[in-house]
Order: structure tokens, then sequence, then C-alpha cells
């Protein structure tokens, strides 16, 4: 089926982990490595904070669990060595981590017909190097990591190039994707595995579990009514 929705899309704007890669469970396990020792009460709900954390920055996941789980005094020498180590253990694996399906298919199709964003909250740097060594940078109009967070990031994006909201989509796995997509009056499509128990999104939010259908459901967003 052919699909005109490019006519119909100022811009599309992707997470990396859970939407381009396959990667947000890794990246969750990787956290919970860090805190394996812990009695299993402060353990299980570290996990459960990072089963609901999605979207956010690192060093502001290791500031909640450190100051708001296991009550400890904060050092931001603390925080960003184990920034550091958290980035040194998850590259390599999230530049292995197989792609969620119908990613590449999508890109492959529009890049240079539709302007297409990678907007994530790991550390820019960090993130180009690994779209990179997927040779998937040529796929997107840009690589944007953080700082700032997924709200600011979109909003400068989309002030930059001048992209109406009503035409603009993000396409997201967590809540803090949501909540940048709703902060900036944008478009949202949820991401979410078939055996999640419950996607992290209000019921009213359009919810598939990869990016197979995401040209029909791009086409049904901005067809007019």
């Amino acid at each position: 089926m052919s699909y005109a929705i490019e006519s119909r899309l100022d811009a599309v704007v992707f997470d990396c982990d859970g939407v381009i890669l396959d990667s947000a469970g890794l990246k969750r396990n990787v956290f919970a490595d860090f805190y394996r020792d812990q009695p299993p009460a402060l353990y299980h709900a570290i996990i459960a904070y990072l089963s609901r954390g999605g979207g956010q920055p690192r060093d502001v996941k290791f500031h909640h669990i450190e100051a708001h789980i296991l009550g400890r005094p904060i050092s931001e020498a603390r925080i960003r060595a184990l920034s550091t180590q958290f980035a040194e253990r998850a590259e390599a694996q999230v530049a292995q981590a197989p792609t969620i399906a119908g990613a590449i298919e999508f890109l492959d199709r529009w890049r240079g017909k539709i302007p297409l964003y990678l907007l994530s909250a790991t550390p820019q740097e960090e993130l180009r190097r690994v779209i990179k060594k997927r040779n998937l940078t040529d796929h997107f109009d840009d690589v944007l990591g953080a700082p700032p967070d997924k709200t600011n990031g979109l909003s400068t994006l989309m002030a930059t190039h001048h992209y109406d909201p009503s035409r603009t989509v993000m396409v997201g796995d967590s809540y803090n994707d949501y909540r940048a997509a709703r902060s900036n009056n944008t478009n949202f499509v949820g991401i979410a595995p078939s055996k999640a128990k419950t996607p992290p999104f209000p019921e009213d939010v359009i919810t598939q579990p990869d990016l197979r259908n995401l040209e029909e459901i791009l086409e049904a967003l901005q067809r007019p009514s």
C-alpha cells in the first residue's frame, strides 16, 4: 500500500532505545547491575523505578536512586562516576542490539522525503557514536542527545526549523517521551512491546508493539477530518 504522508508532515522525531534499537531492557539491566548487592526490598524498588523511568538522562536516574531510594547523601562526583561507568558498560552492548521490527524499513523508505530525527536522553557524543557504528547516521536529518532534556530538545528542534506542532510526530516508548510531545503540542505514537503488562501512556494514546505499521498510523493521524 502507498501512503501519502510526506505532504502532511513537517517531521517525525524518534526516541532511540526501545524505538529504533531494542536496547531499553538492556540499559535497565545495566542500571540494575550497579545495585544487585542491595537488600531485596531496595533492589525491587530500584527495578520498579527503572521500569517506569525511561526517557530520562542517566544522571537523573542515578540521582533519584541514590537520594530517594537508598537515602544516600548526594555526591555529584559519585553521580558522574556512576554515569561514566554506565557508559563504559552499556555502549558496546547497545551498538550490537537488534533493531525494533519495522524501524530500518521505515527509515529506508522515508529518509530524504520526510525530515527524520533521533532525540534521545543518551549523551549526544555517545549517541552519535552508536548510531555511526550501526550505519544509521545518514538515515536521520540530525541525531540529538542530552543535554537538554527531551521536552526542551523537542522545543528547540521545532523552533529552529519552524515546524508546525500539528504536523510533527514524536515516536517514543516512555512516559517522558509522551510528556515531551504533549508539552510541545505535537502528535505522539507510543511503542510498547506486546509483552508489556501496562503501557506507560494514557489509554487514549495510539500504541503499537513496533514500527511495522507506522506508515499506516501516521497516515491516519494526518488524514484531514
